[in-house]
């Protein structure tokens, strides 16, 4: 260590002696200005910020959607649509990081899909930016499916739906299931 800090001094003591923070005689002793279009760095030691480009994946999935009588009724008497609606979401490696959800942590994005009234299925794409996934969220992406009716107050009023929440690779794998139902059915 006696060695390293020896070498350290002489170094300073060089670069002292070559001039290294002295004024130039040809300036008339003025300082020169500072350059202020210098090309920005990362400080010497500093691991550079790894570059993450964007990468859409679609991992698509089904979606069924079932209704009880009641609610079926209901919904064909108010001429009600069904919302499909599928919000990716994922939980932040940095729980402090601003911008986050309340209720989803990292928002991924979504999509929404309008349908008619009726046992069925559909297909939602499952769209999310695996480079984002990879630099922010802790563990893998996931998926809220809710189903809701539009179009018909009545409907909204009386209809409720289940909702899906899993992990976006199960859903790919099982399908998400929603039922509904009138309210206090």
């Amino acid at each position: 260590m006696t060695h390293a800090l020896n070498f350290a001094l002489a170094a300073l003591a060089a670069a002292l002696l070559t001039g290294c923070g002295t004024l130039s005689r040809d300036d008339g002793g003025q300082a020169p200005s500072p350059r202020t279009d210098a090309p920005k760095t990362t400080p010497p030691g500093a691991p550079a910020a790894p570059v993450f480009e964007s990468k859409i994946v679609s991992l698509p999935f089904r979606v069924d959607v079932s209704f009880s009588d009641g609610a079926l009724a209901k919904l064909r008497e108010t001429n009600a649509g069904m919302g499909v609606a599928a919000d990716y979401y994922g939980a932040p490696k940095d729980p402090g990081m601003e911008g986050l959800d309340p209720d989803l942590g990292i928002w991924l994005g979504g999509e929404m899909k309008t349908i008619d009234a009726g046992n069925r299925s559909l297909t939602l794409k499952g769209q999310v930016d695996a480079a984002r996934v990879a630099r922010e969220v802790s563990g893998d992406a996931r998926v809220k499916v809710m189903v809701f009716p539009v179009r018909a107050y009545a409907a909204e009023a009386t209809v409720t739906c289940t909702e899906f929440d899993e992990y976006l690779s199960i859903a790919v794998e099982t399908g998400a299931t929603v039922r509904c139902t009138l309210v206090g059915e």
